[in-house]
């Protein structure tokens, strides 16, 4: 049951009302109904032109809730504040005691009639600043003439009370729609994780509770400006204060082109007169959204309950259409601009240049940074990142936080499972086999058996131990130019590093082959006999150790190479390495830390787009969607082999948070259709990226799977001489444009492009319209 009693409702004829009026307060005059909710409300005018508002309350509305009413508009009405006035019956009493011809008890009042148009009368082109910012003062004043106001008839439990909306709106969600519940489902999501730990910290005390645009008087709806009264107050409660902003501007956002517009309006006016606290500013948002979830979620259950009563379903519509504007709009970006319009700092953190300089003294000169000016990132939501000034950035190289930065679902699962237990894997927990499980599921059959640690690095190192152990060799065989982690022994495994700077060549044991690049390489395409030329490097190592009598230990290779410049290997290639190595009794590794998780849309791991098995299959980054996570995956042979006597023990790796995490990321992967995202954004935008190239001649190659795209920028065509300047030169170009950028390959030429999963085509759209405006410049400055 919803809780909302709308099967109570009074009835009374107007005859009938006309008589109690009569009777207990000596008023003769017409009556006009008026829509309610659960009272029955008439406007009534006097024989001598008098008017007032006759409420006939519910029988089950305890006769204290409306002694609070009255005596709360008593209050605010000595402090001057406009609100309606309690006439007394001929007994002297505000409340007068009433039946129905079947006998029911009910409760009748007769209040004072304000003078003024509705809101909800007023046309949504007519709505100005002016109004915003007087609605705003006058709520707050309200706010604040009930702030020594107490009554006992407060302290209650009420559906509409948002301090109890989460639990109303998971009870009644169920009879939205699927599509409409995903929409609830997201701000649900973001109360339940942004705002709920602030509760405790916001002021409470008893407030209104419903200025809807019904009970809400404003001076002429052809010209509003100012808000002369306030209406009904038979929600009111003792809850969280914020909330009656968070209402009242619930209702007035709908239906505007820029709701934006009107909440720093409407904000800024309350603050003027009841300055908000940091922390209610910053619970705003989801307390306005989480109203309109309780107004659309109790209104279906109550249009269940009685479908013919039009006035439940009057907000639904505007409701609905408000919660889709708010879903574009990123959360911290729009506490900024509260923040700014209430002319409070936006960035109460460290300045940053003071954080620079502490990098540099005491975090190491090796720490590097992105841009000539660098940036101060303090929240993400999706695709975007946001500065101290609430500034949006589109992301598209951040392959980490894979299902969108900040993803609400992840969000809650990792803080769940924290609030409850984190410990190791030596005791037993349902999350750390339900992951293995689900993660296994998506592998092939061979690969059984699941090991997890913290990171990438850590993966691999893993990975090499298991092949020695296997095979009994260290020999390793890598790919010229990959990068596989940042413990020594993926920096040995890594050309990128180890003949990089600061590099020392590689070591014996390990056995560089070509990159199979089918731009820039020795051989050109992606065709299998591409493929072979390539795998001939193979060849010729594992004949080298063959003279020397050493069998390769292992293989590994990115399933897509990522700092080599995003290289997508001809078809077959893995295919014929595979085959080479194994029959020389190596196992092949495919490291799929940058490039798994659906990410080339057409499969759930790279790999798979080379048709083949591996032996062993590395996972990080993207596993925790920026929580600290990875993985090994293999075979039972090979992880038998292991067990040498030799306990593996990784105090974090499996622990009940990291899986609930990981678990949740595959969730909103299925759940959010991300790697159907990948497949079809992926392949609009390399389209129009080949329109630009088919313009410019500065795009030497457009290459990628899914959502991994590498653009390679060169001079000349036919040379391929890298634009190694103009890249860089683009690279802050976008930042200037608010789009995050950066270049990968041996010449820093090619555009990395792998963004979070949650990027769509309008960000597809963007990107492209930035990069056209810079090539357009390029070119005339090229001309001159």
């Amino acid at each position: 049951m919803s809780g909302i009693l709308v099967d109570v409702t009074p009835t009374f004829s107007p005859e009938e009302i006309l008589g109690l009026l009569a009777q207990h307060y000596q008023l003769a005059g017409q009556l006009k109904i008026l829509p309610g909710y659960c009272d029955q409300n008439c406007l009534f005018t006097t024989t001598d032109g008098c008017r007032y508002i006759v409420k006939i309350a519910s029988s089950r509305e305890p006769k204290f809730e409306l002694e609070m009413q009255n005596a709360a508009m008593a209050h605010l009405a000595e402090k001057g504040l406009a609100v309606p006035r309690l006439m007394e019956n001929r007994a002297e009493k505000l409340i007068t005691e009433i039946e129905s011809p079947a006998g029911q008890r009910f409760f009748l009042r007769v209040l004072t009639y304000l003078v003024g148009d509705f809101y909800a009368d007023i046309a949504p082109i007519k709505t100005n600043i002016a109004l915003w910012s007087d609605l705003g003062g006058f709520m707050a004043k309200i706010d604040l003439g009930l702030a020594d106001f107490q009554h006992a008839g407060a302290y209650r439990y009420l559906i509409w009370d948002l301090a109890h909306g989460y639990g109303a709106c998971q009870i009644n969600k169920q009879l939205i729609s699927r599509q409409q519940r995903g929409l609830v489902d997201y701000f649900l999501t973001l109360y339940k994780t942004q705002t709920m730990p602030l509760l405790t910290q916001l002021p409470q005390g008893i407030i209104h509770n419903d200025a809807n645009d019904m009970n809400l008087l404003i001076d002429d709806k052809q010209q509003p400006c100012r808000v002369t009264g306030l209406i009904d107050f038979g929600d009111m409660v003792h809850t969280q204060v914020i909330n009656e902003l968070a209402i009242t501007s619930a209702y007035a956002l709908m239906n505007q082109v820029d709701p934006l517009k009107a909440l720093k309006n409407l904000v800024a006016g309350y603050h003027q007169i009841r300055p908000l606290s940091a922390t209610e500013l910053e619970a705003l948002f989801s307390l306005i959204a989480l109203r309109l979830c309780v107004s659309v979620c109790n209104s279906a259950a109550a249009m269940q309950e009685a479908p013919d009563n039009k006035y439940l379903s009057v907000s639904v519509q505007p409701a609905w259409a408000l919660l889709r504007q708010l879903r574009t709009l990123n959360p911290y970006a729009v506490l900024s601009q509260l923040r700014l319009v209430c002319g409070l700092n936006v960035d109460s953190g460290k300045d940053k240049k003071d954080i620079i300089d502490y990098r540099h003294k005491h975090l190491g000169k090796t720490l590097s940074l992105s841009y000539q000016s660098p940036l101060k990132i303090v929240r993400g939501q999706g695709a975007y990142l946001y500065d101290e000034q609430g500034n949006g950035y589109l992301d598209m190289v951040n392959n980490v936080c894979h299902v969108g930065h900040c993803h609400p679902e992840v969000v809650a699962a990792g803080q769940a499972q924290m609030a409850k237990l984190n410990t190791n894997t030596r005791y037993l927990h349902d999350n750390l086999i339900n992951y293995a499980d689900k993660l296994l599921a998506t592998m092939p059959e061979e690969l059984s058996v699941c090991m997890f640690v913290n990171s990438g690095s850590e993966a691999n190192e893993l990975a090499f131990r298991l092949a020695r152990c296997f095979t009994g060799s260290k020999e390793l065989l890598v790919v010229d130019g990959a990068y596989h982690g940042n413990t020594n022994a993926c920096i040995e495994a890594s050309p990128y590093k180890f003949d990089g700077p600061g590099g020392e060549g590689a070591q014996p044991y390990v056995h560089k082959v070509a990159l199979p690049d089918p731009y820039r390489g020795e051989f050109s395409g992606y065709s299998r006999e591409t493929a072979a030329a390539y795998a001939d490097s193979v060849t010729q190592v594992l004949e080298e150790l063959a003279v020397a009598e050493k069998t390769p230990g292992a293989f590994i290779c990115e399933s897509l190479q990522g700092v080599a410049g995003q290289i997508i290997m001809p078809e077959g290639y893995l295919e014929n390495v595979y085959e080479q190595v194994r029959a020389a009794g190596g196992v092949c590794i495919a490291d799929e830390v940058q490039v798994g998780f659906g990410r080339v849309g057409t499969h759930m791991w790279a790999f798979e787009t080379q048709n083949i098995v591996p032996d062993i299959v590395t996972l990080g980054k993207p596993i925790g969607n920026g929580h600290p996570l990875a993985a090994v995956i293999t075979s039972q042979k090979i992880a038998d082999a292991f067990v040498t006597g030799m306990e593996y023990f990784n105090t974090f790796g499996g622990n009940p948070v990291s899986c609930a995490i990981g678990m949740a990321v595959l969730d909103a992967i299925k759940k959010d259709k991300l790697q159907e995202n990948a497949l079809e954004t992926g392949h609009y935008f390399r389209q129009k990226l080949r329109e630009l190239q088919q313009q410019f001649q500065l795009i030497g190659d457009v290459r990628g799977l899914g959502l991994f795209i590498g653009v390679e920028l060169v001079e000349d065509r036919d040379s391929k001489k890298p634009a190694t300047e103009k890249a860089a030169e683009l690279i802050e170009y976008f930042k200037q444009h608010n789009i995050l950028l950066s270049t990968e390959g041996p010449f820093y030429n090619v555009l990395k492009i792998k963004p979070p999963l949650a990027f769509n085509k309008s960000d597809a759209d963007k990107f492209i319209t930035v990069l056209e405006a810079w090539l357009r410049i390029d070119s005339l400055n090229s001309a001159k």
